[in-house]
């Protein structure tokens, strides 16, 4: 599958953006690959770690790749149980990793640290990984640091905000190494996650591997020729990501797979070989891959890095230590700037063999072969922390532009730019200014800054996403309207945010702009309470993301049950804002009625931040009071859980009374679960003849539920019909749409 022997200027094969493998086949057979070095007793634990692995219906060999170990550690290995391919001299990680791949055939292969200890899961937690996300070209995992840390202003490591932390004998906590790679503005490689506690949640979208806990479909790097082996160590992982995602592959995030890792231990970050490589590897990583501005900001660093080292050779005098720190930086930033004409050549050439002979225009006014590159500028700065609702919306958007071969172009807040990296790698990102966060400061930089920041990248219009937009008429503008309730529910909202909404609203409908709703009946409610815009309201329906929004396994719904404390018992499930509009407090009434006339009836989970709904609070503050309630309020949860929540309900009720789409509604027909909910606003535009529907009050929830409870063959033919409804809403589809307003 892969050469023997890479010639010394391979280049990567460029595949075309959406020519990816849609339905590559399921992960079945799997090799383990572990490079070695001197590892001795550490390796061989290793090995054992991934021998016992179990991977259920699925096939696994352990192959340890020997670097020309001097040591025992060849020996070792083999008593473990795993096969051996020895090299005779020290060849680099990425190519021991190449010759292991290409020793034995599999559908996937997962590299391994000689200096980890792999939990039971690890190999299966990767392999479902790749199983569940088809448009995956690799998978990292969770990787821990040995031992147990605590904070000290004297410890060595140090995190990316400054923490630093030393390990300890007794108490502190357990740290992360990595929950995969980023790559900053300046072209540095980082571990996302690093220092961060054990048990700290990441979006399972990321921008690339961790080289030592991964799992690589086999149809994804094949075709790339595996790592480039000039690197020898370090930034190879990152080189391949980047790879991965110009040729259509994302990387994903595998929670389940757990590593423990001794940093470093092949060779110490402060050896003066690891100054030298990273040193030229970061260098030649940014060359041959990033924007220009990246690549600018490298090859300046770079060799402002030298020149410093220079300096400190010359006053080490007495240092040696010190003198040879110097001495690797300035070979490694040399070497880096003597390769950069080399990589730039490489870099033309991929560029002009991924577009040549791509002339058909993407919608929206921009070609192929000028790279997909939109002529709108996406304001997603209206963002909060926690994304939500609008975030998937603009999650999904963004992701299905770049499905459809475009590439976005997004001003966004700096603590959004990871996320947005991984989810959508071919998207020109700009970063808004920090003090737009402080209260109100925004919608003043609306009008200015991102008026001439739309001016400065050349873009024709903008889209502002969440209500408010620039009123200046110089420009171009689409705007979302999410829902009518500011005037259709003014309850749901307090006085100023209403007043404020409402105006912006009835701006949209006068000022020459394009307005979006993502359903039909929202576009009607804003025609009959704020006026009808001089152009038709676009409808565009939101979408659903298959690779998370999918039946739950049972091990899934297993570790949730245990996460949670909810033994063998069925359940209700709510997902949503404890807002007035949910009718969270009927709906817990319609529970508790349920249980007095039936005392095995399910439990009910509320997931969902609590807004400003005072009787629902009341109703789940009195049933938190009782011993013997079945009502569990959950809190916002992570996205990695929410298909377990929805999937392994015996129903999902929404009674709302008024939604712009109804969002949950179809992420819990896409998990399989039967739904209830009200014929109001938006929600049958979505659930269709999917849903048991009922009225916004409890008498009427009751009654809903217990049909489903009573009749099984109801709750089946609900749950199929929901999941075949749920297949017809697509991120492509929504963007597809938003793509002919742009144009």
């Amino acid at each position: 599958m892969f050469a023997a022997k890479p010639t010394q200027d391979r280049l990567r094969i460029p595949v075309a953006w959406g020519t990816m493998k849609q339905n590559p086949e399921p992960i079945r057979s799997l090799l383990a690959i572990v490079v070695t070095w001197n590892g001795g007793e550490e390796a061989a634990l290793a090995v054992r770690s991934l021998v016992r692995q179990s991977v259920p219906d699925r096939a696994l060999s352990v192959l340890v790749v020997d670097n020309g170990s001097a040591d025992d550690t060849v020996p070792r290995c083999r008593a473990e149980g795993a096969a051996v391919l020895e090299l005779g001299e020290n060849l680099g990680y990425g190519t021991a990793a190449n010759r292991g791949m290409a020793f034995a055939r599999a559908d996937a292969y997962v590299l391994c640290n000689q200096d980890a200890i792999y939990e039971q899961g690890f190999v299966a937690g990767l392999a479902d990984a790749l199983d569940a996300s088809p448009g995956a070209g690799a998978a990292t995992a969770q990787v821990r640091l040995a031992g147990r840390f605590e904070r000290d202003a004297e410890g060595g490591f140090v995190g990316h905000d400054g923490e630093r932390w030393r390990r300890v004998e007794e108490g502190g906590v357990e740290l992360l190494n990595s929950t995969g790679n980023q790559v900053t503005r300046s072209g540095n490689g980082r571990d996302r996650g690093w220092l961060a506690p054990v048990g700290t949640e990441f979006p399972r979208a990321v921008f690339g591997i961790h080289g030592g806990a991964c799992a690589l479909r086999a149809a994804a790097v094949a075709p790339l020729g595996g790592f480039d082996e000039r690197y020898f160590m370090y930034y190879e992982d990152t080189d391949l990501s980047w790879r991965l995602r110009e040729a259509g592959w994302t990387v994903v995030y595998a929670a389940e797979a757990v590593s423990v890792h001794r940093h470093a231990g092949s060779s110490g970050t402060a050896s003066a070989r690891f100054i030298e490589w990273n040193t030229r590897n970061r260098l030649w990583c940014a060359l041959r891959n990033g924007p220009f501005a990246m690549r600018l900001t490298a090859t300046t660093r770079t060799a402002l890095s030298a020149a410093r080292a220079g300096v400190s050779f010359l006053r080490a005098r007495g240092d040696a230590d010190a003198r040879e720190a110097a001495r690797a930086r300035i070979r490694g930033a040399l070497a880096g700037l003597r390769g950069a004409r080399r990589l730039a050549a490489q870099r033309r050439a991929a560029h002009e063999d991924t577009t040549r002979g791509a002339s058909r225009g993407v919608s929206g006014g921009a070609s192929r072969a000028d790279g997909g590159r939109l002529p709108v500028l996406l304001d997603f700065t209206s963002l909060p922390p926690q994304l939500g609702g609008v975030g998937r919306y603009l999650e999904g958007l963004a992701a299905g532009i770049e499905e459809l071969g475009g590439r976005p172009r997004i001003v966004l807040r700096r603590e959004h730019e990871a996320h947005f990296r991984a989810l959508a790698p071919h998207a020109e990102l700009h970063l808004a200014p920090g003090w737009i966060g402080r209260r109100g400061l925004r919608f003043l930089w609306e009008q200015t800054g991102l008026l001439r920041l739309a001016s400065s990248v050349g873009a024709a219009a903008i889209h502002s996403p969440h209500y408010t937009f620039p009123l200046a008429a110089g420009v171009r503008r689409v705007v979302t309207v999410h829902d009518a309730t500011f005037f259709s529910d003014p309850e749901a909202h307090t006085g100023l945010k209403r007043r404020f909404f409402a105006w912006w609203i009835r701006r949209g409908t006068r000022a020459n702009v394009r307005l979006v709703a993502p359903s039909a009946a929202t576009a009607r409610e804003i025609e009959r309470y704020a006026g009808r815009p001089a152009r038709p309201i676009l409808v565009a329906h939101h979408g659903v993301d298959r690779e998370v929004f999918r039946r739950p396994e049972a091990a899934e719904v297993e570790a949730f049950r245990k996460r949670h404390g909810l033994g063998e018992a069925p359940w209700i499930a709510f997902l949503g804002t404890i807002e007035p509009r949910k009718r969270v407090g009927e709906l817990v009434r319609a529970h508790r009625a349920l249980c007095k006339a039936d005392p095995d009836a399910p439990l009910l989970l509320v997931s969902g931040a609590r807004g400003w709904d005072a009787d629902a609070a009341a109703e789940l503050d009195r049933e938190a009071g009782r011993a013997d309630s079945k009502v569990r309020e959950l809190g916002y949860l992570p996205l990695e859980e929410l298909r377990a929540l929805l999937g392994g309900a015996v129903a999902f009720c929404y009674p709302s009374i008024a939604e712009g789409f109804g969002l949950p509604v179809l992420e819990a027909m896409a998990c399989g679960a039967p739904v209830v909910a009200t014929r109001l606003s938006a929600l049958p535009e979505v659930a269709g003849d999917a849903a048991e529907y009922c009225e916004p009050e409890a008498a009427s929830i009751e009654a809903a539920l217990r049909r489903l409870a009573e009749r099984p063959d109801l709750r089946e033919r609900r749950a199929a019909a929901g999941l075949r409804r749920a297949g017809k809403f697509t991120w492509a589809r929504c963007a597809e749409l938003h793509l002919e307003a742009y144009r």
